[in-house]
């Protein structure tokens, strides 16, 4: 499953969950039976919103957006990803550059030469649950 997260609130962790060998992508498809055998929670629209399902109004509140295969269109994922998410273009070329300094960097064995700074490992770390 090819997924775009944009995350307007960054200081919320996002936590995905998947079933083994479950490929659907979304667990509405699970009979009702099995909701007392498999815990499962929903979450509200905006956090998997999809083109598919959802309409475009409320495309501006979500926090994730699923690239799922529209099967009517047929359409490429990354030809949507560009149709759907304005910055995704911008996304792509910032991934670019990015492998075009990994690349140059490696050529001339300066890759691992700079020290980056340690995050700071005082106490423990606050984390907000959904």
């Amino acid at each position: 499953i090819m997924m775009l997260s944009v995350l307007k609130n960054t200081k919320t962790p996002v936590k995905f969950w998947f079933l083994k060998n479950y490929l659907s992508p979304t667990f509405k498809d699970l009979p009702n039976n099995m909701i007392h055998q498999v815990p499962i929670k929903s979450l509200p629209q905006e956090w998997l919103w999809c083109e598919t399902w959802c309409d475009d109004a409320s495309k501006k509140r979500a926090k994730t957006i699923d690239l799922c295969n529209n099967p009517m269109t047929k359409e490429p994922k990354l030809e949507a990803a560009v149709r759907i998410v304005p910055e995704w273009q911008d996304y792509d070329q910032e991934i670019k550059q990015l492998q075009i300094r990994f690349q140059k960097e490696k050529e001339t064995g300066t890759l691992y030469k700079e020290k980056t700074k340690e995050p700071s490992r005082e106490g423990p770390q606050k984390r907000e649950e959904l």
